[in-house]
């Protein structure tokens, strides 16, 4: 069970959303973050990828119909029409999940380059979930990308003690307790360092997580080969100057398979123990 015990909460969750889908698996998710605190803020933010508005106005990109298998053109007025549509469906539902779980909500529609845009949305957010850039950005003639309301195995990085209690918290709130869900890939530098990180796995997690795992390299394609591997429905990492530079977001987005949590900081004072 998770004991919560919260003097302060005043926390700001983003989304982000794109022409894949409508976003509902990725927002049913966020409930578990979500609770019915009124002081949490639910952000949609839908983007149109610069690099998907480019392909689709290539000539010689078509689209190829899975029932009728006629070919027809991407781009022009029907592209911008399916485009607008997803858009107003994944308005519709990060309005319905803030109006059911009591919270408030922004929403809106952007175009540009994700990975500049993802880290402009980081830096104002304490919590921001993405899909992997080809399931998020996708043509959109496939469909939405299928995420279980609760990820069966979640897969956080502890890079430090002071965002690693973040992570793990959020990492928590999301397997609802079930700590046989949760594995831990450590990057410790020193020994003192794991020392500190396996006191605080402890704190969070006493019965112990399902698998915990030390990373020698601090890599970015260390760590995506590591996520792979544990085959995760969810990645959950606290926040860095080098994670959120643009290169490593761009590895993260475009190699991994499963949804990403960035935990950059909880305005809270949380002391979580699971039984």
């Amino acid at each position: 069970m998770l004991a919560k015990h919260t003097d302060t909460v005043t926390q700001k969750i983003a989304v982000i959303l794109g022409t894949s889908g409508t976003g509902q698996p990725l927002l049913n998710i966020l409930q578990q973050l979500l609770g019915e605190d009124t002081g949490t803020q639910l952000h949609g933010v839908f983007i149109e990828d610069d690099e998907l508005q480019r392909v689709a106005a290539l000539p010689f990109v078509k689209e190829l119909s899975r029932l009728t298998l006629s070919v027809r053109e991407i781009g022009g007025t029907p592209f911008e029409r399916t485009i607008a549509l997803r858009m107003r469906t994944a308005r519709s539902v990060v309005e319905g999940l803030a109006r059911r779980m009591g919270v408030s909500h922004t929403f809106r529609q952007t175009r540009g380059s994700t990975v500049s845009l993802l880290r402009e949305t980081v830096h104002t957010a304490n919590i921001t979930v993405f899909e992997p850039l080809r399931k998020f950005a996708a043509p959109v003639i496939r469909r939405p990308l299928h995420v279980r309301a609760s990820p069966r195995r979640i897969v956080v990085v502890i890079d430090d003690v002071v965002t690693g209690d973040k992570a793990l918290l959020t990492a928590a709130l999301l397997a609802k307790g079930q700590t046989h869900r949760v594995s831990i890939l450590l990057r410790a530098k020193t020994a003192a360092e794991l020392d500190a990180m396996n006191h605080l796995i402890n704190d969070f997690l006493p019965t112990g997580p399902n698998r915990l795992l030390l990373l020698q390299d601090k890599g970015v394609q260390h760590l995506v080969a590591a996520v792979l591997a544990e085959r995760a429905d969810m990645l959950v990492l606290g926040t860095s100057e080098e994670l959120l530079k643009s290169e490593t977001l761009g590895v993260l987005l475009k190699q991994l398979e499963c949804p990403v949590c960035l935990v950059r900081q909880l305005e809270e004072h949380v002391n979580e123990s699971i039984s």
